[in-house]
């Protein structure tokens, strides 16, 4: 009986040795997918989700210097409009608050695509 209940608990070792360590292969798996990936999107000049916010923010504030620099250029007071553009609109559907926004880091440059037309000289 002791060799029974000694080859059952060597089994039942052996088991959850070949459990963890196929967690540990799926993670190293997972993890190549993900580094491949990430390096495909960035070869077709693609951004994440959060670059593209950050962007969209970005953009966003320089619109409305923008309108204010125009509008003290021509002596006008400057005006908020009372429609919604798009952006505002999906940026009340997702909240975000300043800080979130302040803690993201710079975004990439997407890589500029070259076109093969010939230069004129």
């Amino acid at each position: 009986m002791a060799l029974r209940s000694s080859l059952m608990s060597d089994l039942a070792q052996m088991a959850n040795g070949a459990a963890s360590a196929l967690g540990g292969v799926r993670e190293e798996i997972d993890n190549m997918i993900r580094h491949r990936l990430e390096r495909t999107l960035n070869a077709r000049g693609l951004v994440t989700r959060e670059e593209f916010d950050a962007l969209r923010t970005r953009h966003e504030a320089l619109a409305a210097r923008l309108a204010v620099l125009e509008a003290a250029a021509l002596g006008q007071p400057a005006r908020k409009s009372k429609a919604k553009t798009a952006s505002e609109s999906s940026a009340e559907s997702t909240p975000r608050t300043a800080a979130k926004t302040a803690k993201r880091p710079a975004a990439k440059k997407p890589a500029v695509k070259k076109s093969a037309a010939p230069k004129n000289k």
